[in-house]
Order: C-alpha cells, then sequence, then structure tokens
C-alpha cells in the first residue's frame, strides 16, 4: 500500500508540473474571471485513498464531523482517524463508491448507505452507540455493477428513495419507513449506462430519470411503473449526477452533465419544433480539463444564485483515461443569463485536490458558508470557503 501512494503522489506531481497540452476551452462560451482563489485548502489525510466522503455530527457535539471510507474525523481540527470499519479492497480499490447519509433504522442519527461497483452491492453502515466499536454492515441488494448512487424522493411521498447508476440492470429503490427499508422497482432497459440524474425535464410537476442514452418519462404512479423512454440524445460516460435545472428559465428542464472519462462539462438545451418534436442543443461549459465524474449544485458565493461545482477526478482508471495525468482542478461555474455564457471561478488548481465519487457540500466550520469536502485518490481535503472575505 504504501508503494502505490507513493507512486500516486508521484504522478500527482508529474501532473502538476507538465499536464497534457490537450486544452481546448471554448472562449466564445465559457468566460473565465481573474480573481483570488477563495478557497483555503486544508488536508485532512493525504494519504487517503477512499472515494467517498460524508458531513455529519457523528459524536453529538454539534461540530460537523468528516467520514470518509474505513475512518471518521472528528471536528473542528479533523486531526484524528478514528476506526469505522474493516473495508474490503477488490482489484486495489476499496469499496465504498458513495457515503449517503440516511437514518436507515429510524433512532435518530444518520447511517450511511454504499452502493458499489467492483462488489455489485448495495449496503448500509450503521452508527452504533458505542463509537468504538466496528460499525455493524447491513445489505440491502446485489444489482449489479453501479457507478456510485444517489438519494431523491421518486415517488414523492416526501421519503428519499436510492437511484444506483445501474450500468446493466437499471433499479431505484423505494425507501418504505414502516419496514424501514429499500424495495427494489425495475426501469426499463434502456436507462443502462455510465450516467444517471433525476428532475423534472418536461415540466409537468413529475421527477424524470435522467440516463446516458435519453430520458424516462415519470408515471403517474411511479411505484406501479410504466415509465416512458426518451431516446434523445447521448451522454457518453456521464458522470454523476446529471444535473436537471431550467438554467435559462424557460419552464423547461435543461440538463447539466460532465464527461466522467474524457474532456468536458456540458449544458444540454432542449428544443421543441411546432409539431411538437424535441431536440437537444448542446453547449460546451468548460473543455479544458477531463473526468468531471462528479457535480455538485450549491450557492458558494452567497448571492443568492446555485452554481454548478465540480473538479478533476485523480486516476479513476489508473491512467487510460483523457487527460488522466493533467494537473487537478477544482472549479464553480455560474451562468449568466443576459449573455447566456458560464463564468467560471478557480476553486483550487494546485494539483493536490481532486474530486472522487462522493464529494460534499457542506458548512464544515459552522461560519454561515458552505465549504467543499474532497475524497479520492490523492486525498482527503477540506476547502474552506472564505469567497467575500
Amino acid at each position: 500500500m504504501k508503494t502505490t501512494q507513493r507512486l500516486l503522489r508521484l504522478a500527482l506531481v508529474v501532473a502538476a508540473g507538465f499536464g497534457s497540452g490537450l486544452s481546448v476551452m471554448k472562449a466564445d462560451e465559457t468566460s473565465t474571471e481573474d480573481e483570488a482563489v477563495d478557497f483555503v485548502v486544508h488536508p485532512i489525510n493525504r494519504d487517503s485513498t477512499f472515494s467517498a466522503c460524508a458531513v455529519d455530527d457523528i459524536d453529538g457535539d454539534r461540530v460537523p464531523d468528516v467520514l470518509c471510507g474505513a475512518w471518521w474525523y472528528a471536528g473542528p481540527d479533523f486531526s484524528e482517524a478514528r476506526f469505522v470499519r474493516h473495508m474490503p479492497q477488490i482489484k486495489a480499490r476499496y469499496d465504498g463508491y458513495s457515503h449517503l447519509p440516511y437514518d436507515v433504522d429510524g433512532d435518530g442519527d444518520e447511517d450511511f448507505i454504499s452502493v458499489n461497483y467492483r462488489s455489485q452491492s448495495i449496503f448500509w453502515i450503521e452508527r452504533p452507540a458505542d463509537l468504538d466499536r466496528e460499525w455493524p454492515r447491513h445489505p440491502v441488494a446485489m444489482p449489479g455493477p453501479m457507478e456510485t448512487g444517489r438519494l431523491y424522493d421518486i415517488d414523492g411521498d416526501g421519503w428519499l428513495d436510492l437511484l444506483p447508476n445501474s450500468v446493466k440492470k437499471p433499479v431505484w429503490f423505494r425507501f418504505e419507513p414502516e419496514a424501514r427499508a429499500f424495495h427494489p422497482l425495475e426501469l426499463p432497459a434502456e436507462a443502462a449506462g455510465h450516467g444517471v440524474g433525476f428532475g423534472d425535464v418536461n415540466g409537468d410537476g413529475r421527477g424524470d430519470i435522467i440516463a446516458a442514452e435519453g430520458w424516462l418519462e415519470a408515471p403517474e404512479d411511479p411505484v406501479a411503473g410504466g415509465w416512458t423512454w426518451h431516446p434523445e440524445f447521448s451522454l457518453v460516460r456521464a458522470g454523476i449526477p446529471i444535473l436537471v435545472r431550467d438554467i435559462d428559465d424557460d419552464g423547461d428542464g435543461d440538463l447539466i452533465w460532465g464527461s466522467g472519462h474524457s474532456y468536458g462539462l456540458f449544458w444540454e438545451e432542449p428544443v421543441t419544433a411546432e409539431d411538437g418534436t424535441r431536440t437537444w442543443r448542446r453547449h460546451a461549459i468548460d473543455e479544458s480539463w477531463s473526468q468531471a465524474h462528479a457535480l455538485l449544485w450549491a450557492d458558494l458565493d452567497g448571492d443568492g444564485t446555485e452554481e454548478v461545482v465540480s473538479g478533476k477526478r485523480y486516476l479513476s482508471h489508473d491512467g487510460r483515461d483523457d487527460g488522466a495525468y493533467d494537473p487537478l482542478v477544482i472549479h464553480r461555474y455560474q451562468f449568466d443569463p443576459e449573455s447566456r455564457q458560464w463564468h467560471r471561478h478557480e476553486v483550487t488548481t494546485d494539483g493536490r485536490v481532486g474530486f472522487g465519487l462522493d464529494p460534499k457540500i457542506a458548512d464544515l466550520d459552522n461560519d454561515g458558508d458552505l465549504d467543499l469536502v474532497c475524497p479520492g485518490r490523492s486525498g482527503l481535503y477540506w476547502l474552506e470557503n472564505r469567497v467575500g472575505e
């Protein structure tokens, strides 16, 4: 393990110094503002290689803590790694592709749901009353390989459900509060592939499911089934989640997605012809960096407008992806409705911090603004927000 970590660090230094020379940002579609980077990088564990994290008050002291893989770190200094559980490695990857906070057992504290590719499993980790013991693991299902997963209220009953990115057998899991359990419900096979999202595409008030090669229109009763497949676009190896937002405020849902294993961050604008036929117009947000495998949506600068936040994943396929050894970067993007351009603001470009599969946005230092917590194979980092200070 130490040898592997040294090799990863060496690759990171080389990447930060040289890059690939393949940057192709479209300046007419993305403007970059020259401004100070207003995020301070705090390493929590430089040697961490887990792909997911979560933020929660684990020890009940009203101070946010960070959970990442086999360890949790108590705030506010996050200086000590405390044991959670033994995590298996499958082909040199830890089996923890998401850390989704959810009070599964109903005891009043958050547990954590893990959706995994190599073990093809979904399970949840129970937070015990005695934090010095190993946290119990509870299996949910074995639906096949999944990139990661996210939580949405798919059926509109007020309870968050689980939507994994199933690359072979599309499925969603309805949470049943009486049984405190997740029940699997199959989706049309066309929705399989790399990339998934959830939101109202057609403005009918129901949440639709977005896939790599099209979208599933939600039926009146999602539990009963009857999703309608619309193969209207192709988002090649899209990151997770695919965001559904009305970017241009015209009443329909636009899509924001990143290329999870190549270059580019994009938005798709639906265009409806007089005969009702819908096509999608692609706009580049930024094509200068690669492997935008995770996207977040939040108001980081406190101006009342939410932004796209994403960053480069580090060595997702051990150097085989486009731009794998380019410098690590994280950016936030604001849309200007008048110019219809995206303004890029740098979060970090120092080559140290990567975006893993499940980064988080939270007020980690309780100062009233939102920070970033970034896990990945280049380490675990807290990016302290000082925008506007």
